[in-house]
């Protein structure tokens, strides 16, 4: 079943794209329209008044007036209006925390400043995918960004799904929808969790690499997308092992690194470094340690950098604090170094080696 029921977006609201969203929509445009009409009523009674009670030469004004009735009224019928929305609110946050028993569980990680979605298959990815109209429960978890970095508060907010649910550190929360609309949506982070400490230090030029702001550098850059497709894109999708979109695990790699990396590090010779360091023409090369000796960038190197990047941190990065990604499976891994090693005139040696199909 792949009918769409989503609609289209509204002056107010994004699209709608999941089965939660009428519930919201239609209590918003309540409330919305509940405060149109007691503003329009208290503005309208204010200018009469003012007109009416006006100051008049030669007229005495009356001491102010007292009605019970009146003012019983107006202090116990808005009882009514927040009763009703009270419940509307209720409901629908009841609706948003108890999920089918049918609907799938996707594991999300929060760090600064990226997220990481673990599918039952085992795949890893930055981005979200979900089949239309099949239940989706998101367990999620904050994660530390590095050894001396706490874990810190997030929000995990879709517009067009109208879901949103703090991930804390130390505790798991979880939320569900159901797409439907097929599509791809916007994913941000809804809670500030940070600057980059040393994106203050950073010239102009490396705050704009890549022609763009390095917003990626904080919370403000905590972005990705949420792609709703059919079953069977899906059962494609999450396939462990390279997709099959990708010749090579230089092109899968090059994806990845989009999704991972570019919010720190800059791929691009002669461009300069910004929040990590300049990852072309790093393999094959040694590259200086802060306190320790230089090491060569091999294949285990690269490897320990990903999984462990606080166990040998390049020379002038020390307050970059590079999360951990070891979550990720050993092929998105391996297919990430395939790419850094096509960057490099020493790399071709380690692409050859890569470059195979990674094991199921």
């Amino acid at each position: 079943m792949n009918d769409q029921t989503g609609y289209d977006a509204t002056i107010q609201l994004p699209e709608g794209a999941s089965t939660l969203a009428p519930h919201v929509d239609s209590l918003y445009y309540d409330i919305f329209w509940i405060s149109v009409a007691f503003f329009v009523a208290i503005v309208g009674c204010m200018v009469w008044f003012a007109y009416r009670f006006r100051r008049r030469r030669g007229v005495r004004s009356k001491p102010p007036g007292h009605h019970t009735a009146l003012e019983l009224f107006w202090t116990f019928s808005p009882i009514f209006l927040l009763a009703y929305m009270f419940h509307q609110g209720f409901e629908g946050f009841m609706m948003m925390s108890i999920p089918p028993e049918n609907a799938m569980n996707i594991r999300v990680e929060a760090r600064q400043w990226s997220w990481n979605f673990l599918y039952p298959t085992g795949k890893v990815d930055g981005e979200l995918t979900v089949p239309i109209h099949r239940p989706v429960r998101l367990i999620m978890s904050s994660h530390p960004r590095g050894a001396n970095n706490p874990a810190v508060l997030h929000s995990f907010f879709v517009p067009a799904l109208r879901i949103k649910r703090d991930v804390v550190p130390g505790m798991y929360t979880s939320m569900w929808f159901e797409a439907t609309r097929l599509g791809t949506y916007d994913i941000y982070c809804a809670e500030y969790c940070g600057l980059d400490p040393i994106q203050g230090d950073l010239t102009d030029e490396q705050l704009h690499a890549n022609g763009r702001p390095l917003a990626s550098a904080g919370h403000s850059g905590m972005l990705s997308r949420l792609h709703v497709v059919s079953q069977e894109e899906y059962d494609e999708y999450a396939r462990v092992g390279r997709p099959s979109e990708f010749d090579t695990n230089v092109a899968w790699g090059e994806s990845l690194f989009g999704q991972n990396c570019t919010a720190c590090h800059v791929i691009e010779p002669g461009q300069a470094p910004t929040v990590g360091p300049n990852l072309s023409n790093v393999v094959g090369y040694e590259q200086p340690i802060a306190g320790g000796a230089p090491r060569m960038a091999d294949l285990d190197y690269m490897r320990e950098s990903i999984r462990e990047p606080q166990a040998a941190i390049v020379e002038g990065f020390t307050n970059a604090a590079m999360p951990s990604f070891g979550s990720l499976p050993e092929a998105n891994i391996d297919a990430l170094i395939a790419y850094i090693a096509s960057r490099s005139d020493r790399g071709e040696e380690l692409v050859t080696q890569l470059n195979a199909e990674p094991e199921e």
